[in-house]
């Protein structure tokens, strides 16, 4: 097959251009493909079979299928209310976005594997002065620790062992404030000491959800058993594009991870068996005292290296990928 992606931003630092057309395309080639990827569509080849905009170029669907009408058109990671015939098929990362996604009959998941992290060995696990929690990400996330995570990561400092923080995101000079821990935090931004910075930690963080109680302070007043609703609900609100993207990192540098609720979290863990998940305070603190021992977070990090490596190959997503894209556009 000719593969031709479109981008307008070839910016290494975006996961969605990293790992979906930089990564996707080498994956490509790697399987015998003729794949590139080009910066305008003005270069689309005029022999290609499928035709892949980028999340820069989705806004250019209706230009590129006037220009190759017989073309198969799809797009990466598009506003879930975006509508327009003109594409074919949607990329997206995860359930919540396949959910999300209901205006596009054809959408593959294709996970957010980072190809450059799959050959890093695993560290061993020791005992260390402090707990060290590692959260990487958009900095916005970082509010998702209001109330709970904090909650829960103060009391352990106060009570149990000092914990220290180290938070990577792409803006170290982000003024935290909402959600900020009142524990010692260091600030990095993404670099070549990524992964140097994540194994210095014991345990990743990936909060995804925000409780809508602190929006609504009467929501949990609502009580009906005639409408199924109880007094020990959940009270959740995530992204339509929420994914494990992240947790994928520390499973592939062998981070336990403190998953939660967040559909897309179950994926691996329930593969390995040790459900490890939180949500409210004293959840968290439970995991976070589970994943005191050392050899407890080993034994984690090894199974969680070891099913993502049999479950999450690019290769055969890549070569998923193709088939479905060929077989859903000759309905």
């Amino acid at each position: 097959m000719k593969i031709n992606f479109i981008t307008n931003n070839k910016d290494d630092n975006s996961g969605s251009y990293r790992i979906w057309v930089k990564d996707l395309n080498y994956t490509l080639l790697e399987l015998g493909h003729d794949s590139k990827v080009l910066l305008s569509y003005e270069q689309i080849d005029n022999d290609v079979d499928i035709i892949i905009l980028c999340k820069s170029a989705y806004n250019l669907a209706s230009q590129v299928k006037k220009n190759f009408p017989e073309k198969i058109l799809g797009a990466i990671n598009i506003p879930c209310n975006y509508d327009n015939k003109d594409i074919d098929f949607v990329i997206v990362g995860s359930i919540e976005e396949y959910t999300s996604m209901s205006l596009y009959k054809n959408v593959f998941i294709y996970p957010l594997i980072e190809r450059k992290y799959e050959n890093i060995e695993l560290f061993d696990h020791k005992e260390s002065e402090t707990f060290n929690l590692c959260f990487h990400g958009h900095y916005p996330h970082l509010f998702k620790f209001e109330p709970f995570l904090k909650e829960a990561i103060e009391y352990f400092d106060q009570n149990i062992k000092k914990v220290k923080i180290k938070v990577i995101t792409a803006n170290k000079e982000f003024n935290w404030k909402a959600g900020r821990p009142n524990v010692d935090i260091e600030m990095f931004n993404y670099d070549e000491n990524f992964v140097n910075i994540v194994q210095s930690c014991d345990v990743g963080i990936v909060p995804n959800i925000t409780d809508t109680r602190l929006f609504v302070k009467d929501l949990e007043k609502i009580i009906s058993t005639e409408y199924g609703l109880y007094d020990t609900d959940f009270f959740i609100r995530m992204k339509n594009k929420t994914n494990p993207g992240r947790s994928y990192v520390f499973y592939q540098l062998g981070l336990p991870v403190i998953h939660d609720l967040s559909p897309s979290s179950f994926e691996l863990m329930c593969k390995t068996g040790y459900n490890i998940c939180a949500h409210d305070t004293r959840s968290y603190l439970r995991e976070m005292k589970r994943l005191l021992d050392k050899n407890f977070r080993n034994e984690v990090a090894k199974k969680n290296k070891d099913v993502f490596q049999n479950f999450y190959s690019r290769k055969y997503y890549a070569e998923k990928m193709i088939k479905f894209i060929k077989e859903s556009n000759n309905d």
